[in-house]
């Protein structure tokens, strides 16, 4: 069996000056994926490897994600290609991964995450928000069985939904109170 984790990166920064390249992560962001990262806690997760577009955004999220499972940041794999990959490349990468890897995250980017999970799975997205990760598991013993549409959906987190619970439960904490 085979896990990938495709995860976008947290909110950035909007600063017309900087190139989108060099933007980093806002406030937001980082308290995002502290959220995020209480939510992940319920799922068993051990990263065999991260790939990471060097994007300062999406690096810097790989590098939280990193110390968070406690994977030598320094382990971490920048992919030039991730940056500005669409689908259909990022799942050729994907299918020359080492036969050791278990469970591989990519950190990246959208447009191209969200289509990713709709080609490796059955899924159809309304959206790959920042701070998203979508795991799907595969019944595969080497990357280069990998096929389309064959992944199982394990689960899909992200902020919105962290967020929107988060509002239900003051809401009904309102109710209950009113």
């Amino acid at each position: 069996m085979k896990k990938i984790y495709l995860i976008r990166h947290a909110k950035a920064e909007k600063d017309e000056i900087k190139s989108d390249f060099e933007r980093k992560l806002n406030h937001t962001g980082k308290e995002d994926l502290k959220r995020l990262f209480l939510r992940l806690q319920n799922y068993e997760i051990n990263p065999d490897m991260i790939f990471s577009s060097p994007a300062k955004r999406t690096a810097k999220t790989a590098k939280k994600l990193a110390k968070f499972y406690h994977f030598n940041r320094g382990k971490i794999t920048y992919i030039n290609s991730l940056y500005t990959a669409n689908a259909e490349q990022i799942y050729d990468l994907i299918k020359d991964m080492s036969r050791a890897f278990n469970e591989i995250f990519i950190v990246g980017h959208n447009p191209a995450l969200k289509e990713l999970g709709e080609l490796l799975s059955t899924l159809c997205l309304d959206s790959f928000p920042t701070s998203s990760v979508l795991c799907l598991e595969f019944d595969i013993n080497d990357f280069t069985q990998l096929k389309t549409h064959s992944g199982k959906l394990i689960f899909f987190e992200h902020i919105r939904a962290l967020k929107s619970e988060k509002m239900g439960n003051d809401t009904q904490e309102n109710i209950n109170q009113g």
